[in-house]
């Protein structure tokens, strides 16, 4: 149990940190609808399956099947998530790359929202290091491709979830994400946070 856990917190910290993904579903729903913002939530988890999909027919396994290997990948695990907090936390004061003004609406194209959520996510090496360096820190090795599915499916369902409930709210809450203070403890936390967890992974035990 504990283990689920530290893999929702992991998974839910790397994906609400802004990010390409983050700044397309911003854009694609202030600039046009709801709709927008919902389909490239969906482009964006389209292309988290592509990975997941290629974890699961064996790559992670080939990738751990070595102590060496695995002890590598576990410290670029935790290096990774050890610089998502530290580069959150050094870049807290920066001013946000959302303007304030309001969005004129236009009539985007659905697919055009999607096509951009989707490529967003396969150019994005932060994907592909997701699957191959944190996911096997929660699979050993003789748990086999349903816990990868599983773990693979629960962390889609969260990214899809957490940026369409981004795209419904991003109408009412750019103004408060444009307020320095708000903004700054906000990456405060989830920074120090994140540290924190990265310690937790070196810690774990295959």
């Amino acid at each position: 149990m504990d283990n689920i856990i530290s893999y929702l917190l992991v998974s839910l910290l790397i994906i609400i940190i802004p990010g390409p993904d983050f700044f397309i579903v911003a854009n694609n729903t202030m600039k046009g609808s709801t709709k927008n913002g919902v389909m490239a939530a969906l482009g964006i988890s389209s292309g988290h399956v592509v990975y997941s999909s290629i974890a699961a027919l064996g790559l992670i396994f080939i990738l751990t099947s070595s102590y060496y290997v695995f002890t590598a990948i576990k410290f670029l695990g935790a290096l990774y998530i050890a610089y998502l907090g530290l580069k959150t936390i050094l870049n807290a004061r920066k001013p946000a790359p959302i303007a304030a003004e309001d969005y004129q609406i236009r009539n985007i194209s659905l697919f055009k929202s999607y096509r951009q959520g989707f490529m967003s996510t396969i150019l994005n090496p932060k994907a592909i290091l997701f699957y191959i360096s944190i996911l096997p820190q929660f699979v050993s090795r003789d748990e086999g491709s349903l816990k990868i599915i599983a773990l693979s499916s629960l962390f889609i369902c969260i990214v899809f979830l957490w940026f369409a409930l981004c795209s419904f709210m991003f109408t009412h809450i750019k103004k408060l994400f444009n307020q320095p203070v708000f903004r700054t403890v906000f990456d405060y936390i989830v920074g120090v946070i994140l540290i924190g967890l990265a310690v937790s992974i070196l810690n774990f035990k295959q």
